[in-house]
């Protein structure tokens, strides 16, 4: 059967191995594979390689979507009063409590979120969340204006 001459208490062979693989830093961009999509994959790759490589880019991106929110919450209070009602449930119950906890929560949620963003810019789930959000409140922003150029 077994010898029981090996002592468990002894150092773990593994640990003294030597190995000859480099140890890789892989961040979230570089793939073993080409990006697909086609053309408008490839442009999107590229523009979040540039948001990547351009911390400068990013910060900007970041702060253009806290004053589009800043914009939104304006807009939305105008909205209100004048006798609209707020589309999305949160923020609702959130003005039926009044527009200061509206916008602390807004203002902090967006906050949390770009610091997030700026905390893991270097993966590219990150900066695809910075672009979406930044298509969201331009999206948002177009709404405030047609609906104010349309009903007032």
């Amino acid at each position: 059967m077994y010898a029981e001459s090996t002592d468990r208490r002894e150092e773990d062979r593994r640990k003294s191995r030597a190995s000859f693989v480099w140890r890789e830093r892989r961040t979230g961009f570089d793939r073993r594979v080409p990006a697909g999509g086609g053309a408008v994959g490839v442009k999107i790759d590229d523009l979040l390689r540039a948001l990547r490589d351009r911390p400068q880019a990013t910060a900007i991106l970041l702060v253009v979507v806290n004053v589009l929110n800043l914009l939104d919450f304006g807009l939305t209070l105008n909205y209100l009063a004048h006798g609209g009602g707020e589309a999305n449930p949160v923020m609702r119950s959130l003005f039926n409590v009044g527009p200061l906890s509206a916008g602390i929560f807004k203002f902090g949620a967006v906050l949390l979120v770009t610091a997030l963003v700026w905390r893991y810019r270097r993966f590219r789930s990150g900066l695809a969340a910075a672009v979406a959000i930044l298509l969201l409140y331009v999206l948002i922003i177009v709404y405030h204006i047609f609906g104010i150029t349309l009903f007032m």
